[in-house]
């Protein structure tokens, strides 16, 4: 966007902004989102390694909307649901929003556009840049490569000898049910 300005990369994004004087000026922010103001996303993944990125275009779209594009960007590690040790993810989610004051205005939103509701003169900038991390998180995390033998899992039909050492958790009502129908 011509003759927009740039905020410093290495230097942390403000947390609330007024994205209407943002789009406004055709701002650009990129920097870092400090991970201490991620509660939500430090909670969920077993650890953030190093800095979240975020680069982000305020302006208007063809239609006049308000709008954001860039992006988010940061290496966690999750929990392998296999061996449930620690392994390392890199999560980039693609920012694509459109700034609104309602749900009602956020329905009139073009499809391609997320509506971000912002309230009164401040949007909370690291709440909706870590939702976007936890939205493109893996549903399931687990090593590709094999991280357990395949022999420790077990599929079909149990060995023999263990089914004969288990004892039937129905035989006793079983056993009432003989019994009361000899009364």
């Amino acid at each position: 966007m011509a003759g927009s300005t740039k905020q410093q990369a290495s230097a942390a994004i403000p947390r609330i902004v007024d994205a209407r004087k943002l789009v406004q000026r055709d701002q650009e922010l990129s920097g870092i989102v400090p991970v201490d103001g991620l509660e939500r996303l430090r909670s969920t993944v077993e650890s953030v390694d190093g800095d979240v990125h975020a680069e982000l275009v305020f302006g208007r779209d063809l239609n006049r909307h308000m709008v954001v594009e860039g992006k988010v960007s940061c290496d966690v590690q999750l929990l392998c649901q296999r061996c449930l040790q620690p392994m390392p993810e890199s999560v980039e989610a693609k920012v694509h929003w459109g700034i609104v004051w309602s749900e009602e205005q956020g329905k009139l939103l073009p499809k391609d556009l997320d509506p971000v509701i912002q309230e009164g003169d401040e949007l909370n900038l690291y709440q909706v840049l870590e939702d976007e991390i936890l939205l493109n998180l893996p549903m399931v995390a687990y090593h590709e490569e094999e991280c357990v033998p395949r022999d420790k899992f077990q599929f079909g039909d149990e060995p023999q000898g263990e089914e004969e050492q288990r004892e039937n958790p129905f035989k006793v009502l079983e056993q009432l049910k003989g019994s009361s129908d000899k009364s």
